[in-house]
C-alpha cells in the first residue's frame, strides 16, 4: 500500500531558489506535454505514455521530461476514469433501446469513443457468448458515443498543471539516509537535480517516530511541493504493509453520511455528534473575514490567515473522518461496509463551505474507505441514496411524512419510530440487496423499483394491509403514473 509522509526540511535561500526555479519549468513543461496528449487521445483515442518526449521544448533534461509525462498520463487516466463514471451515469438512466446502451456501455469500458470502427463480443438470443464472433458497431452508434463524450467534456474543465507538486523518482531526486559521523542533524538526504547540468543540491529531511514505525519498505521517489506562502513542502512514500491479523467480527454493517451526525450505523450508533456545529463555527469566522476582506477590494486566497483557516477546516474534516471510521473498525470489525453514495452538503452552512465539504469532505471519505479496503480487505459497497431518508426500514412505505424532522422517524404505516439516520443506515442495508437500484440509477427509476416492489408484496402486510391501501392510493409517489413507468 503506497503511502505519502511529509517530513520537515531546512534550507538556505539557494537551494530554495533553485527548487523554484525547478518547479516553475517543471509546470510549464507538463502543461505543454498535456496539450500534446489530448491532441493524441483524440486522433487515436488514448493517451500515449512512450510518447517521444524530446520533442517538447523546455530547459528540463530529458530524465525529467519523461518524469513529467509519466505524472501528466496519471493524471490524465485519474480525468478519464471519472468521465467514464458520468458517462455510465448518463447512458444508464437514458431512454434508449437495451441493445444500444449494451454497446454504447462497451465502448465507454473500454475507452473506444474516439475510435472510427469497433467491434465487440456477439451474444446469441440466449445472452450466450458467441466464441470467436465479433459484431460491428454501426456507425450512429459511435457518434452517439463521442456527442455524450464531448457533451461530458464540455461540464468539466481540463486538469491544469499551475499548482501540480513535482513526483519524481531517482532519476532526478535519488533519497538516501545519513551516513555515519556525518551531518547527524538529519534523517535524510534528496539529491536534486537543477536547472543546470552536474550541479545537483542536496535537501536535508528530518524525520519523525510516527514515519519510521510504519512497517514498510521507503520508496525511491519523492514529491516537492510549494504552497501559497511559498513553503517548500517534502513528502517520502513508503510501500505500507497489509495488516496481517484483522480478523472480521461483523460480515457488514450499513452506514449513513450526514452533517448533523457524520455517521450513523445501522446497529443505532452516532458518531461526530458536535461534527456540524464546529463546522457552523469555523463557516461564521470565514464568512466573516471574506466579507472584510471583500469591502478591501482583497481576494480571499490572497490573506495568509484566510487560507489559514481554510486549512483548519479541512484538517477538522481529515481528522473527524479518519478518527470515526477508525473507531468504527476498532469496535465491529466489519468484512463489509455499506455507504451511501451522497452529495455533502448542508443548506445551513455557506457556498464556500459547501464546496469544502464537497469536494475535499467528499474526497476525504473517499480515500479513507479505499485506505481501509485495501489494509484490512475490507468490502466497500457503495448504494443509491435515493429516498432512504423517506423509507421505513421496517417495512418499506415511501412518504414525505415519515420523517418529521432531521432527528425524528415515524412510520405513517407501521408507525417505527426510530432516529432518522439510523433509519437511513437500515434502509442501506436493506438497499444493498436489490440488484435493480445502482448507484446509476435516477431518482425517478428508483422511486419506480421501490413503490413497484411495495405493492406487488403489499400481501405481507397482514393486517396493515387496507390501511396500505388507504395510504398509498393518496400518497404520489404512488399515482398511477409511476405505476405505469415500472
Amino acid at each position: 500500500m503506497i503511502r505519502t509522509y511529509e517530513l520537515k526540511t531546512e534550507m538556505n535561500k539557494g537551494k530554495k531558489e533553485k527548487i523554484l526555479s525547478v518547479m516553475e519549468e517543471y509546470r510549464h513543461t507538463a502543461s505543454l506535454i498535456a496539450k500534446k496528449q489530448w491532441e493524441i487521445f483524440y486522433k487515436e483515442g488514448a493517451f500515449d505514455k512512450n510518447y517521444p518526449v524530446k520533442e517538447i521544448p523546455s530547459s528540463l533534461s530529458e530524465r525529467y521530461k519523461q518524469v513529467i509525462e509519466y505524472q501528466v498520463i496519471s493524471i490524465l487516466d485519474s480525468f478519464i476514469s471519472n468521465r467514464q463514471n458520468d458517462f455510465k451515469k448518463i447512458v444508464t438512466r437514458s431512454s434508449i433501446s437495451e441493445g444500444q446502451r449494451i454497446k454504447l456501455l462497451y465502448i465507454n469500458k473500454y475507452k473506444l469513443w474516439f475510435k472510427k470502427e469497433v467491434s465487440m463480443p456477439a451474444y446469441d438470443s440466449k445472452g450466450n457468448r458467441l466464441e470467436d464472433e465479433y459484431e460491428e458497431i454501426e456507425i450512429e452508434t459511435l457518434k452517439l458515443a463521442r456527442v455524450i463524450m464531448r457533451h461530458i467534456f464540455s461540464l468539466h474543465r481540463r486538469p491544469g498543471y499551475n499548482h501540480i507538486n513535482m513526483a519524481l523518482d531517482n532519476k532526478v531526486a535519488v533519497i538516501s539516509k545519513k551516513v555515519s559521523n556525518k551531518a547527524k542533524e538529519f534523517d535524510y538526504w534528496i539529491r536534486f537535480s537543477t536547472l543546470t547540468k552536474n550541479k545537483p543540491v542536496y535537501i536535508p529531511l528530518k524525520s519523525n517516530a510516527y514515519f519510521e514505525e510504519i512497517k514498510g519498505k521507503t520508496k525511491k521517489f519523492c514529491q516537492i511541493n510549494i504552497d501559497r506562502d511559498g513553503k517548500i513542502k517534502i513528502n517520502l512514500i513508503k510501500d505500507k504493509e497489509k495488516s496481517s491479523d484483522y480478523v472480521s467480527h461483523t460480515p457488514e454493517i450499513a452506514l449513513d453520511l450526514g452533517l448533523n451526525n457524520l455517521f450513523a450505523t445501522d446497529r443505532g450508533d452516532l458518531f461526530g455528534r458536535e461534527f456540524k456545529e464546529k463546522l457552523i463555527e469555523y463557516d461564521k469566522i470565514i464568512t466573516t473575514l471574506q466579507s472584510n476582506l471583500q469591502k478591501q477590494q482583497i481576494k480571499p486566497l490572497s490573506s495568509r490567515r484566510y487560507r489559514e483557516l481554510i486549512r483548519k477546516v479541512r484538517a477538522h474534516l481529515k481528522n473527524e473522518v479518519r478518527r470515526i471510521i477508525n473507531k468504527i473498525i476498532r469496535l465491529y470489525k466489519p468484512g463489509k461496509i455499506i455507504v451511501e453514495k451522497l452529495n455533502f452538503t448542508s443548506p445551513n452552512l455557506s457556498k464556500r463551505m459547501n464546496r469544502i465539504l464537497s469536494k475535499f469532505g467528499k474526497r476525504e471519505i473517499e480515500n479513507k474507505f479505499n485506505s481501509i479496503s485495501e489494509e484490512f480487505g475490507i468490502v466497500i459497497t457503495y448504494i443509491n441514496p435515493a429516498y432512504t431518508s423517506q423509507e421505513c426500514s421496517r417495512c418499506g412505505y415511501i412518504d414525505k411524512g415519515n420523517r418529521k424532522n432531521r432527528e425524528k422517524f415515524i412510520c405513517k404505516l407501521c408507525a417505527l419510530k426510530l432516529h432518522a439516520d439510523v433509519n437511513g443506515a437500515r434502509c442501506c442495508l436493506k438497499r444493498s440487496s436489490i440488484k435493480e437500484v445502482s448507484i446509476y440509477k435516477s431518482k425517478k427509476s428508483v422511486l419506480c423499483i421501490l413503490t413497484g416492489r411495495f405493492l406487488r408484496d403489499m400481501e405481507r402486510l397482514g393486517r396493515l394491509y387496507s390501511k396500505a391501501k388507504v395510504l398509498t392510493d393518496k400518497n404520489p409517489y404512488f399515482i398511477s403514473e409511476t405505476k405505469g413507468f415500472l
